[in-house]
């Protein structure tokens, strides 16, 4: 009887194993496809977003830029020599990125 009740065990615990795979991979593939439904509207606020960005900074004059660069620059090395993520230091390198490469455009159309 301990081996029937044995062998029970291991096929219902087995069935709930089953069955609980099968529901994790339905709330996997119902997250996905919400996921999916909302990236072309994150999508879109990201375009929108480094849009306005891009306009902002070609409306700053270069001192402001060069200011910019020089504070987000501090910050990450700051950052880097602190220990920080890097993620957070790559985070806050993109700023002055962007105000660099804002610069060196305008250098560029001057000189054309």
């Amino acid at each position: 009887m301990a081996n029937s009740e044995q062998k029970n065990g291991s096929r219902s615990a087995g069935s709930a194993v089953l069955s609980a795979s099968q529901d994790a991979a339905e709330i996997a593939r119902a997250t996905a496809e919400r996921g999916a439904a909302l990236l072309p509207d994150a999508v879109a606020g990201v375009q929108v977003a480094a849009t306005e960005t891009q306009r902002r900074l070609d409306e700053m004059p270069n001192q402001a830029l060069v200011i910019g660069t020089s504070f987000t620059l501090g910050l990450a090395a700051g950052l880097y020599l602190s220990g920080a993520n890097r993620l957070l230091v790559t985070l806050a390198l993109a700023p002055a990125g962007a105000m660099a490469l804002t610069m060196f455009g305008r250098q560029q159309a001057a000189t054309k």
